[in-house]
Protein backbone atom coordinates (compact mmCIF):
# COMPACT_ATOMS: atom_id res chain seq x y z
CA UNK A 1 0.00 0.00 0.00
CA UNK A 2 1.36 3.37 -1.04
CA UNK A 3 2.25 5.80 1.76
CA UNK A 4 1.15 9.42 1.45
CA UNK A 5 3.31 10.56 4.33
CA UNK A 6 6.56 9.33 5.83
CA UNK A 7 8.18 9.64 9.23
CA UNK A 8 11.85 10.38 8.70
CA UNK A 9 14.86 10.12 10.97
CA UNK A 10 17.32 12.67 9.61
CA UNK A 11 21.06 12.27 10.19
CA UNK A 12 21.01 15.34 12.43
CA UNK A 13 21.20 14.05 16.01
CA UNK A 14 19.70 17.28 17.36
CA UNK A 15 16.41 16.63 15.60
CA UNK A 16 13.68 14.16 16.42
CA UNK A 17 11.63 12.29 13.81
CA UNK A 18 9.94 14.54 11.25
CA UNK A 19 6.92 13.94 9.04
CA UNK A 20 6.95 14.64 5.29
CA UNK A 21 4.57 14.30 2.41
CA UNK A 22 5.46 11.67 -0.18
CA UNK A 23 5.01 13.09 -3.72
CA UNK A 24 2.97 11.05 -6.17
CA UNK A 25 6.10 10.34 -8.22
CA UNK A 26 7.91 8.70 -5.29
CA UNK A 27 7.64 5.31 -3.65
CA UNK A 28 8.78 5.32 -0.02
CA UNK A 29 8.79 2.42 2.43
CA UNK A 30 10.28 1.99 5.90
CA UNK A 31 14.04 1.90 5.49
CA UNK A 32 14.14 4.04 2.34
CA UNK A 33 17.02 6.54 2.29
CA UNK A 34 15.54 9.93 1.46
CA UNK A 35 16.48 13.58 1.10
CA UNK A 36 14.34 15.73 3.39
CA UNK A 37 14.11 19.54 3.18
CA UNK A 38 14.63 21.45 6.41
CA UNK A 39 14.46 25.21 5.98
CA UNK A 40 16.92 26.12 3.21
CA UNK A 41 18.88 22.89 3.72
CA UNK A 42 18.40 19.33 2.53
CA UNK A 43 19.24 16.49 4.91
CA UNK A 44 19.73 12.79 4.42
CA UNK A 45 17.37 10.63 6.41
CA UNK A 46 15.72 7.22 6.66
CA UNK A 47 11.99 6.57 6.51
CA UNK A 48 10.78 4.76 9.63
CA UNK A 49 7.63 3.08 10.91
CA UNK A 50 5.51 5.86 12.39
CA UNK A 51 4.19 3.67 15.20
CA UNK A 52 7.71 2.98 16.46
CA UNK A 53 8.69 6.65 16.68
CA UNK A 54 5.77 8.55 18.21
CA UNK A 55 5.80 12.32 17.76
CA UNK A 56 3.36 15.21 17.50
CA UNK A 57 1.24 14.68 14.43
CA UNK A 58 1.40 17.47 11.83
CA UNK A 59 -1.67 18.07 9.62
CA UNK A 60 -1.25 16.88 6.04
CA UNK A 61 -1.69 20.42 4.72
CA UNK A 62 1.44 21.57 6.57
CA UNK A 63 3.72 18.77 5.43
CA UNK A 64 6.61 19.57 3.12
CA UNK A 65 7.30 17.09 0.31
CA UNK A 66 10.37 14.89 0.31
CA UNK A 67 13.02 16.11 -2.11
CA UNK A 68 14.20 12.70 -3.33
CA UNK A 69 14.51 8.99 -2.67
CA UNK A 70 18.05 7.75 -3.20
CA UNK A 71 18.75 4.77 -5.41
CA UNK A 72 19.93 2.75 -2.44
CA UNK A 73 18.51 -0.49 -0.97
CA UNK A 74 16.19 0.23 1.98
CA UNK A 75 17.53 -0.66 5.41
CA UNK A 76 16.16 -4.11 6.23
CA UNK A 77 13.77 -4.54 9.16
CA UNK A 78 16.27 -6.51 11.33
CA UNK A 79 18.86 -3.77 10.79
CA UNK A 80 16.37 -1.08 11.80
CA UNK A 81 15.54 -3.03 14.98
CA UNK A 82 19.27 -3.33 15.71
CA UNK A 83 19.65 0.44 15.27
CA UNK A 84 16.82 1.02 17.76
CA UNK A 85 18.33 -1.42 20.28
CA UNK A 86 21.78 0.17 19.95
CA UNK A 87 20.36 3.67 20.46
CA UNK A 88 18.44 2.54 23.56
CA UNK A 89 21.32 0.56 25.05
CA UNK A 90 23.89 3.34 24.64
CA UNK A 91 21.44 6.18 25.31
CA UNK A 92 22.37 7.64 21.93
CA UNK A 93 20.21 9.41 19.35
CA UNK A 94 18.94 7.11 16.63
CA UNK A 95 20.44 9.52 14.09
CA UNK A 96 23.93 8.90 15.51
CA UNK A 97 23.52 5.15 15.08
CA UNK A 98 22.29 5.61 11.51
CA UNK A 99 25.39 7.64 10.72
CA UNK A 100 27.45 4.55 11.55
CA UNK A 101 25.19 2.26 9.52
CA UNK A 102 24.88 4.27 6.32
CA UNK A 103 27.73 4.85 3.87
CA UNK A 104 29.20 8.33 3.70
CA UNK A 105 27.13 10.97 1.96
CA UNK A 106 29.68 11.00 -0.86
CA UNK A 107 29.08 7.28 -1.46
CA UNK A 108 25.31 7.79 -1.42
CA UNK A 109 25.60 10.49 -4.07
CA UNK A 110 26.52 7.83 -6.65
CA UNK A 111 29.36 7.77 -9.18
CA UNK A 112 31.55 10.85 -9.34
CA UNK A 113 33.30 12.23 -12.37
CA UNK A 114 36.54 14.11 -12.70
CA UNK A 115 38.47 15.76 -15.50
CA UNK A 116 41.72 14.29 -16.77
CA UNK A 117 43.96 15.43 -19.59
CA UNK A 118 45.83 13.73 -22.41
CA UNK A 119 48.06 14.89 -25.28
CA UNK A 120 46.32 15.76 -28.55
CA UNK A 121 49.42 15.39 -30.71
CA UNK A 122 49.37 19.10 -31.58
CA UNK A 123 52.53 21.16 -31.09
CA UNK A 124 51.98 24.64 -29.59
CA UNK A 125 53.26 27.65 -31.51
CA UNK A 126 55.31 28.69 -28.48
CA UNK A 127 57.36 25.63 -27.53
CA UNK A 128 59.47 26.44 -24.47
CA UNK A 129 61.96 23.93 -23.05
CA UNK A 130 59.55 23.17 -20.20
CA UNK A 131 56.67 22.55 -22.59
CA UNK A 132 58.84 20.37 -24.80
CA UNK A 133 59.96 18.37 -21.74
CA UNK A 134 56.35 17.90 -20.63
CA UNK A 135 55.09 16.76 -24.03
CA UNK A 136 57.92 14.27 -24.39
CA UNK A 137 57.25 12.80 -20.94
CA UNK A 138 53.47 12.66 -21.28
CA UNK A 139 53.20 10.90 -24.62
CA UNK A 140 50.53 8.23 -24.30
CA UNK A 141 49.65 9.18 -20.71
CA UNK A 142 46.45 10.50 -19.16
CA UNK A 143 45.73 11.94 -15.73
CA UNK A 144 44.85 15.00 -13.73
CA UNK A 145 46.90 18.16 -14.05
CA UNK A 146 48.59 17.42 -10.71
CA UNK A 147 49.41 13.81 -11.64
CA UNK A 148 50.78 14.76 -15.07
CA UNK A 149 52.82 17.63 -13.63
CA UNK A 150 54.40 15.34 -11.04
CA UNK A 151 55.20 12.72 -13.69
CA UNK A 152 56.69 15.22 -16.14
CA UNK A 153 58.46 17.14 -13.34
CA UNK A 154 57.06 20.48 -14.44
CA UNK A 155 54.72 22.96 -12.81
CA UNK A 156 50.94 22.97 -13.08
CA UNK A 157 51.23 26.30 -14.91
CA UNK A 158 53.19 24.68 -17.74
CA UNK A 159 50.48 22.07 -18.28
CA UNK A 160 47.65 24.59 -18.09
CA UNK A 161 49.47 26.56 -20.75
CA UNK A 162 49.54 23.42 -22.91
CA UNK A 163 45.81 23.01 -22.36
CA UNK A 164 45.19 26.58 -23.52
CA UNK A 165 47.46 25.98 -26.52
CA UNK A 166 45.50 22.88 -27.55
CA UNK A 167 48.34 20.45 -26.87
CA UNK A 168 46.37 18.77 -24.04
CA UNK A 169 42.66 18.00 -24.13
CA UNK A 170 40.21 17.45 -21.27
CA UNK A 171 38.55 14.05 -20.84
CA UNK A 172 35.73 13.33 -18.36
CA UNK A 173 36.17 9.98 -16.59
CA UNK A 174 34.44 8.03 -13.84
CA UNK A 175 36.27 8.78 -10.60
CA UNK A 176 35.28 5.39 -9.17
CA UNK A 177 36.42 3.29 -12.12
CA UNK A 178 38.40 0.13 -11.28
CA UNK A 179 42.11 0.63 -10.81
CA UNK A 180 44.50 -0.76 -13.40
CA UNK A 181 45.91 -4.11 -12.30
CA UNK A 182 49.52 -3.50 -11.16
CA UNK A 183 52.43 -5.17 -12.91
CA UNK A 184 54.27 -7.42 -10.42
CA UNK A 185 57.38 -7.32 -12.60
CA UNK A 186 57.66 -3.52 -12.39
CA UNK A 187 60.86 -2.36 -10.66
CA UNK A 188 61.75 -5.71 -9.03
CA UNK A 189 63.99 -5.49 -5.94
CA UNK A 190 67.68 -6.16 -6.41
CA UNK A 191 68.40 -9.32 -4.38
CA UNK A 192 71.70 -10.98 -3.66
CA UNK A 193 72.08 -14.74 -3.99
CA UNK A 194 70.99 -15.51 -0.40
CA UNK A 195 67.96 -13.27 -0.72
CA UNK A 196 66.96 -14.87 -4.02
CA UNK A 197 67.23 -18.34 -2.50
CA UNK A 198 65.15 -17.30 0.52
CA UNK A 199 62.51 -15.59 -1.64
CA UNK A 200 62.27 -18.62 -3.94
CA UNK A 201 61.84 -20.93 -0.95
CA UNK A 202 59.06 -18.81 0.51
CA UNK A 203 57.33 -18.24 -2.83
CA UNK A 204 57.32 -21.96 -3.59
CA UNK A 205 55.34 -22.53 -0.38
CA UNK A 206 52.41 -20.32 -1.45
CA UNK A 207 49.22 -22.34 -1.45
CA UNK A 208 50.77 -25.28 0.42
CA UNK A 209 49.61 -24.52 3.95
CA UNK A 210 51.59 -22.64 6.56
CA UNK A 211 55.05 -24.20 6.93
CA UNK A 212 57.46 -22.66 9.42
CA UNK A 213 60.64 -20.95 8.21
CA UNK A 214 63.72 -20.07 10.24
CA UNK A 215 64.43 -16.39 9.56
CA UNK A 216 66.91 -15.84 12.38
CA UNK A 217 69.87 -16.35 10.09
CA UNK A 218 68.77 -13.43 7.91
CA UNK A 219 69.41 -9.75 8.59
CA UNK A 220 66.47 -7.37 9.09
CA UNK A 221 67.11 -5.78 5.69
CA UNK A 222 67.19 -9.17 4.00
CA UNK A 223 63.93 -10.21 5.67
CA UNK A 224 62.26 -6.97 4.53
CA UNK A 225 63.37 -7.50 0.93
CA UNK A 226 62.34 -11.16 0.95
CA UNK A 227 58.92 -10.47 2.47
CA UNK A 228 58.31 -7.72 -0.08
CA UNK A 229 59.16 -10.12 -2.87
CA UNK A 230 56.90 -12.74 -1.31
CA UNK A 231 53.96 -10.32 -1.24
CA UNK A 232 54.50 -9.50 -4.91
CA UNK A 233 54.68 -13.21 -5.77
CA UNK A 234 51.49 -13.92 -3.81
CA UNK A 235 49.46 -11.25 -5.56
CA UNK A 236 50.85 -12.23 -8.94
CA UNK A 237 49.73 -15.82 -8.36
CA UNK A 238 46.45 -15.05 -6.57
CA UNK A 239 45.06 -12.36 -8.85
CA UNK A 240 46.85 -12.85 -12.15
CA UNK A 241 47.19 -16.62 -12.29
CA UNK A 242 50.96 -16.39 -12.67
CA UNK A 243 53.66 -18.59 -11.20
CA UNK A 244 56.98 -17.35 -9.92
Amino acid sequence: MRQDRARVVTLNAALGPLDYRVPDSMSVEPGSVVVAPLGPRQLLGVAWEAERLPTNEVPDARLRPLAAVLDFPPLATPLRRLCEWTADYYLAPLASVLRMVLPSSAALDGPRQLTEYRPTGATPDRLTPQREKALAALEGRQGTIRELADYAEVSDTVLRGLVNAGALEAVTVDADRPLVCPDPDHAPPSLNEDQRDAAASLASAIGKGFPAFDLYKFSANMIAMVVFGLIVAFFAQRFMGRRS
